[in-house]
Protein backbone atom coordinates (compact mmCIF):
# COMPACT_ATOMS: atom_id res chain seq x y z
CA UNK A 1 0.00 0.00 0.00
CA UNK A 2 1.15 3.31 -0.69
CA UNK A 3 -0.32 6.52 0.95
CA UNK A 4 -0.03 10.50 0.20
CA UNK A 5 0.58 13.15 3.40
CA UNK A 6 0.89 16.54 3.50
CA UNK A 7 4.57 17.52 4.76
CA UNK A 8 2.94 18.93 7.89
CA UNK A 9 0.48 15.52 8.30
CA UNK A 10 3.56 13.22 8.11
CA UNK A 11 6.26 15.31 10.42
CA UNK A 12 3.20 15.42 13.18
CA UNK A 13 2.71 12.03 12.79
CA UNK A 14 6.24 10.91 12.63
CA UNK A 15 6.74 13.48 15.85
CA UNK A 16 4.28 11.65 17.82
CA UNK A 17 5.17 8.34 16.72
CA UNK A 18 8.90 8.92 18.72
CA UNK A 19 7.33 10.69 21.48
CA UNK A 20 4.43 7.68 22.13
CA UNK A 21 6.52 4.80 21.06
CA UNK A 22 10.58 5.82 21.46
CA UNK A 23 10.91 5.80 16.99
CA UNK A 24 11.66 2.15 17.13
CA UNK A 25 11.75 0.16 13.76
CA UNK A 26 7.80 -0.68 12.62
CA UNK A 27 6.36 2.15 15.24
CA UNK A 28 5.68 4.13 12.78
CA UNK A 29 3.84 1.28 10.78
CA UNK A 30 1.78 0.25 14.12
CA UNK A 31 0.85 3.48 14.75
CA UNK A 32 -0.49 3.62 10.77
CA UNK A 33 -2.28 0.59 11.51
CA UNK A 34 -3.84 1.76 14.81
CA UNK A 35 -5.02 4.51 13.30
CA UNK A 36 -6.32 2.71 10.55
CA UNK A 37 -8.25 0.00 12.60
CA UNK A 38 -10.07 3.00 14.71
CA UNK A 39 -11.50 4.50 11.43
CA UNK A 40 -12.51 1.34 10.24
CA UNK A 41 -14.60 0.78 13.57
CA UNK A 42 -15.80 4.20 13.49
CA UNK A 43 -16.71 4.50 9.84
CA UNK A 44 -16.96 0.89 8.64
CA UNK A 45 -19.74 -0.42 10.84
CA UNK A 46 -22.81 -2.74 8.68
CA UNK A 47 -25.33 0.18 8.49
CA UNK A 48 -22.83 2.50 6.64
CA UNK A 49 -21.55 -0.45 4.38
CA UNK A 50 -25.36 -0.93 3.46
CA UNK A 51 -26.38 2.52 3.02
CA UNK A 52 -23.00 3.00 0.46
CA UNK A 53 -24.23 -0.34 -1.20
CA UNK A 54 -28.02 1.15 -1.16
CA UNK A 55 -26.95 4.01 -2.84
CA UNK A 56 -24.85 2.28 -6.00
CA UNK A 57 -27.51 0.34 -6.72
CA UNK A 58 -29.98 3.22 -7.01
CA UNK A 59 -26.91 4.98 -8.84
CA UNK A 60 -26.72 2.10 -11.26
CA UNK A 61 -30.26 1.89 -11.96
CA UNK A 62 -30.87 5.24 -13.10
CA UNK A 63 -27.56 4.83 -15.34
CA UNK A 64 -29.32 2.40 -16.97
Amino acid sequence: MYIVLSDETERRLRLAVVTVFGGKKGDLSGAIEEAVKQWLDKNANERNINRWLKQQLTTSKKKR
